[in-house]
């Protein structure tokens, strides 16, 4: 067995674990990361921006947000089922680290918000050379800076080399277990440990136990390699408390979400979604808020849905353009859905909008059905063909005379007339698990009878603590956000601790 020394391990070198590296690295601590992949970043790669409130480029373009009030509306959002303390250090620090981060070579485009009705809070990475434009992935960009910053002040990483188990000794951390790409074990002690392995998103049998859902038949969420829950387990294993486990709910169409860019994108419009029963679920002109969405998907029958479109409505996009174009995709037009169209069914995939990082299994061929009519399309469908009708004859009667049942915004209200009719199977989908590990508001990591095993810290998903029940996209990037700020934290209470009479 190899043994090797520094001050603080940290399990994982996703966005979280960079985070708590250089924090620690910073306050001239030895800081070791041990790494399953063979990169730093983790999901955090395919992200575009993280969550800041009260940051200089806010105030620079006169968003007057402020930490207050953005942590007043989280809270009322949550119903304060979140550790209100943590959330207050996280957005405090928030705005600083914007500037933390430029301190490393990062740059932002700006703040921006994710749909209309949201906040300004998403501060999007700017790529060399890529104009003034939001690019998909564009966080990697971050990524590098902060690894390069990282082996600048000495971070020592250890890649294809998973932790296997945290060791204590009298209530404190005392080392890491872990196996290098040879398959020798290495000893790492230590006197503090930040866990930072980012959830369970690639361990179907996690979700079922813990969620109840079952992976690829009612619930299609990224699925990120490495991402199975180990750290967990090794917290779990060392004494922590078990938090509460939930999703980070979105939605897609399988097959179809990663594939198809135009199918997707013209099938996630504010236009009519009914439920296997073929009745309305949802006042539609939230589609753009796919939280909302996902969790009107997620109680219906096999928690799936069906977005249902026409000819005439297909014409309105062509002349007018869609009524929600989103960051990520910017898609103008709807040019490539005939061609788009003839792939799907042809079974060729025309991948415009996966990353690499994503583990996708075949395309489904029963995510998207045309007709001549309602009742064969209801047929395809397995929808009930009798309340489809009616609903599409109460729903057209409503374009004129008003939705009083939903009240959905009239702009959006647009009859389905025919010839042909599409309708788009969603389901329910996200971007990974969240929480698992108890923490305090120093994110400590917590024992059941609340109690802190000494020297030992989890931040980022693995101690996801602020949602509540609904990821709030009204704060966009509050995943990354978090990740960062609770590593940042981590890693600087982390030397503190080291510091002070506790570990004396």
């Amino acid at each position: 067995m190899k043994k090797i020394e520094a001050d603080v391990v940290v399990i994982a070198g996703g966005m979280s674990g960079l985070s708590a590296a250089i924090a620690a690295a910073e306050k001239d601590a030895g800081v070791i990361v041990f790494e399953k992949g063979e990169t730093t970043g983790g999901a955090g790669n395919m992200g575009m921006g993280l969550f800041a409130v009260g940051s200089h480029v806010q105030k620079e373009n006169m968003i007057d947000l402020t930490p207050d009030e953005a942590f007043g509306y989280f809270m009322e959002y949550t119903h304060w089922k979140g550790d209100a303390r943590l959330i207050r250090k996280y957005y405090d620090l928030s705005g600083s680290t914007i500037e933390w981060l430029e301190h490393m070579g990062v740059e932002f485009l700006g703040a921006f918000k994710f749909f209309n009705q949201s906040f300004p809070t998403w501060h999007i990475i700017k790529v060399p050379g890529g104009g003034n434009l939001p690019s998909q992935r564009c966080a990697s960009v971050m990524v590098k800076a902060m690894t390069d910053y990282a082996n600048e002040l000495g971070v020592e990483f250890h890649f294809g080399t998973p932790a296997k188990k945290i060791l204590t000794e009298n209530g404190r951390v005392t080392g890491v277990l872990a196996v290098d790409p040879n398959g020798e074990e290495i000893l790492a002690e230590c006197d503090a440990v930040v866990i930072a392995t980012g959830g369970f998103g690639d361990n179907p049998e996690m979700f079922k136990e813990f969620t109840d859902h079952t992976w690829g038949e009612d619930l299609f969420s990224f699925r990120i390699p490495g991402l199975v829950g180990d750290g967990m387990k090794m917290a779990w294993e060392a004494g922590a408390a078990r938090s509460a486990i939930s999703i980070e709910m979105t939605y897609n169409a399988p097959g179809i979400s990663n594939f198809f860019r135009t199918l997707n994108e013209v099938m996630r419009q504010p236009n009519l979604l009914v439920n296997y029963q073929g009745k309305r679920i949802f006042n539609e002109q939230y589609m753009n808020n796919t939280v909302y969405t996902g969790n009107a998907l997620d109680r219906q029958f096999r928690r799936t849905g069906f977005t249902v479109i026409d000819d005439s409505i297909l014409e309105h996009y062509r002349k007018n353009g869609l009524d929600y174009v989103s960051w990520n995709q910017r898609l103008g037009n709807i040019d490539n859905w005939e061609r788009e169209l003839e792939q799907f069914f042809s079974g060729e995939a025309a991948v415009t909008a996966t990353s690499s990082l994503i583990q996708l299994d075949k395309a489904q061929t029963d995510s998207l059905f045309v007709a001549d009519s309602l009742e064969e399309l209801a047929e395809k469908a397995g929808i009930d063909a009798a309340n489809l009708v009616k609903t599409v004859e109460e729903y057209n009667a409503a374009c004129v005379n008003g939705d009083r049942f939903f009240n959905k915004d009239p702009r959006f209200m647009r009859p389905l007339l025919g010839p042909r009719f599409y309708a788009c199977k969603q389901c329910p989908a996200g971007y990974g698990s969240l929480g698992g590990i108890l923490v305090d508001d120093d994110l400590k990591v917590q024992r059941a009878d609340g109690t802190a095993i000494k020297g030992l810290y989890a931040c980022g998903t693995d101690a996801a603590c602020l949602f509540g029940d609904s990821y709030c996209f009204y704060m966009p990037g509050s995943t990354m956000g978090w990740a960062v700020n609770t590593g940042r934290m981590a890693g600087d209470n982390a030397i503190d601790y080291l510091d002070s009479e506790e570990y004396g």
